[in-house]
């Protein structure tokens, strides 16, 4: 297996015409077929923030 490796600073930037594509796709034309559903059960056990850190800000004692 290859291993790809991917900065963001290499990302072109969109342009007009993909914004515009993406833009116009109506959520009926997206395929989850490939997602597997979820059921409110799966909801239940969810947990808000678990994987966001919140930004750290610098403090100055004088």
């Amino acid at each position: 297996m290859t291993t790809v490796h991917f900065k963001l600073s290499d990302a072109k930037p969109w342009t007009a015409e993909e914004l515009q594509r993406i833009k116009s796709i109506r959520d009926g034309d997206i395929d989850y077929s490939d997602i597997p559903p979820t059921t409110p059960e799966d909801w239940k056990k969810a947990v808000r923030g678990k994987f966001c850190k919140p930004a750290k800000k610098s403090a100055t004692r004088k």
